[in-house]
Parts: C-alpha cells; structure tokens; sequence
C-alpha cells in the first residue's frame, strides 16, 4: 500500500523538494497513523519495506521514490503504510507535513542513491530509521506537537494508548 502525492504552486515554483521535506521530517510523528497495529512492524524493513527515513529518484528500496514521471503526473510515493492504514488521517496528515514542509521552505536531504536492502551498516550510517516498534511510533506522536495541531486529542488517544 502506497500513498502517492503531488503538488503544485501558483507560481510554476517547484515547491515538491519542499513538501517532500516535510513529510520527512514528520515522519516519525506520524508512523503510528501510517502502520497502527503491532505487526506493520514487523514488516517494515523486511520484503521491500523500507526501514529509513530517506527518499530517491533510482530506486525502490527508500521511504519516498520519486516515480520517473514528468509534468502533472510528477509524484512521490510514500512506501511505508500499510492496510490497515486510515486513509483519511493519513492523507491529512501527509497533507499538512507537505505543506508545513513548503511553508518554512525545508531543505529536502541529499537522495540516498543506493539500494538500502544491499546496504553496508557503514552505508547507514547517520541515516534516521522509523520506529521499529509500536510503541515507539506510539510515544513519537503523543509528544508530537505538529500532530497535537492537526488531529483532535480524542483520535490522538485512539492511536497511542
């Protein structure tokens, strides 16, 4: 299950680097949206699921793959929810960390240009993983203040108790 999005501005600025960004950046917040039971993580990392916090245009082993497409079918793909994933607070959710990541004009990170799968653990390092566990992603959104800003506190609960 992939998200794919896309985004134009009024002024023919190329504002995706800065919604992809943004997304990254939140990320962590947000991952108990994304996969909310126990065993979507046990997936991530595992059969082409990625693990890292990174993104490229080559290849299909990162969080965000930018499809080779041009013009308005230009995207991203967001690689990490899963099925059980609610569509509605997902898509608010990327939404807004696109556009918070457009907003304050994030630096997108250097592509990471080697297939992750294959990587060496010297490869890696430096490069942030999502949370590997529930309860992890569980604790990054109730201290979250940018989930604290978009999702009533009564949805935050559902997710984190």
């Amino acid at each position: 299950f992939h998200i794919n999005f896309s985004c134009k501005s009024d002024t023919q600025k190329d504002v995706m680097p800065f919604a992809i960004a943004g997304v990254l950046k939140h990320i962590k917040d947000i991952t108990v949206f994304l996969n909310s039971i126990k065993q979507s993580y046990s997936r991530l990392g595992k059969a082409k699921a990625p693990k890292y916090i990174t993104w490229s245009k080559s290849n299909r082993s990162d969080l965000i793959r930018i499809p080779a497409a041009f013009g308005e079918y230009h995207r991203a793909e967001l690689r990490s929810p899963d099925t059980a994933t609610n569509p509605y607070l997902a898509f608010a959710l990327i939404i807004e960390a696109a556009m918070d990541g457009i907003r304050n004009f994030e630096e997108l990170p250097p592509s990471t240009d080697i297939n992750i799968f294959e990587a060496t653990p010297e490869d890696l390092v430096g490069i942030d993983k999502l949370p590997e566990t529930l309860k992890q992603a569980q604790n990054y959104a109730k201290t979250s203040e940018f989930v604290k800003k978009i999702l009533p506190e009564k949805v935050i609960n559902a997710f984190v108790k």
